[in-house]
């Protein structure tokens, strides 16, 4: 790592630290004190070859550049961090269907990767990047302009049903996503996904990469969308939205070892309920 690589190892040191306020202080003021450090070296380096001198000089142009480097930079980087995470953590607006995702629990049960940072790359790369297929492939559809997909920041990490639905109290979402990520040595990675809305939980077990059922969690995601609108009141609205989940259910029980044509049932008689 280079000098001209410390802001951005800084910032990836306090995104990650984000998960705790004590791992976010640690994180700080260690990264306060490689900052420091490696301008030390910098300084001393640059000014014995400038002025052809044996030892350099510490004035105060020294001391100044030291406080910029150790102080301000990290600061405003934390700072920066600091704000993107409130912002990141507020409730969503009173016309919209929130989808909150929480981080991934990542577990890594291969010795070549456990403890290391791939842990951590697993949680962001995989879990992003499902939830900005499914936000991509509903944002091509008229009737999702309410959804209002939300990554959560790293400290509001949800572990069970309770802390779901006190999250999704305080946030005002409509559904929230967590789950877990299993890492196996040569195997494909394990998916444990969890859909928590008003009274419903939805799970999904022991997926991978490769088999994610995307029509079903955008049918859920529909139908909690569809009860949360019926709640405000917009019952043209709610009935757009479950006509919308027919075919999604239709392709839900198609690939389902259950019951065949429960879940369209139960979405067309959502829709003769609305009359």
């Amino acid at each position: 790592m280079g000098i001209t690589d410390l802001p951005e190892q800084i910032t990836k040191a306090l995104k990650y630290s984000l998960r705790s306020p004590s791992s976010f202080v640690v994180s700080l003021v260690g990264a306060m004190l490689v900052c420091a450090i490696a301008f030390d070296l910098l300084w001393s380096f640059a000014y014995v070859r400038w002025f052809d001198v044996k030892d350099a000089h510490y004035g105060h142009w020294y001391w100044l550049g030291v406080f910029v480097v150790a102080a301000v930079l990290p600061l405003s980087v934390a700072a920066v961090a600091v704000f993107r995470t409130l912002y990141r953590a507020r409730p969503f607006g009173a016309g919209e269907i929130g989808i909150a995702i929480a981080p991934f629990e990542v577990f890594s049960v291969d010795p070549a990767t456990l403890g290391t940072s791939s842990v951590l790359q697993a949680l962001d790369i995989v879990g992003t990047q499902f939830f900005r297929v499914v936000e991509n492939t509903m944002s091509e559809h008229a009737w999702a302009r309410d959804f209002r997909f939300r990554f959560l920041p790293p400290h509001l990490r949800i572990r069970n049903k309770d802390t779901a639905l006190a999250r999704r109290a305080r946030l005002g979402a409509t559904l929230v996503v967590w789950g877990v990520i299993t890492q196996r040595a040569k195997e494909a990675l394990e998916i444990r996904l969890e859909l928590q809305g008003a009274v419903h939980n939805y799970s999904f077990t022991r997926l991978s990469v490769e088999r994610f059922p995307m029509h079903a969690l955008q049918l859920f995601i529909l139908i909690e969308g569809a009860k949360t609108v019926l709640e405000r009141g917009d019952k043209p609205r709610a009935r757009e939205l479950y006509q919308q989940a027919l075919p999604l259910a239709a392709e839900v029980d198609a690939s389902s070892g259950g019951d065949r044509g429960g879940m369209q049932a139960d979405v067309q008689a959502q829709i003769a309920a609305l009359g």
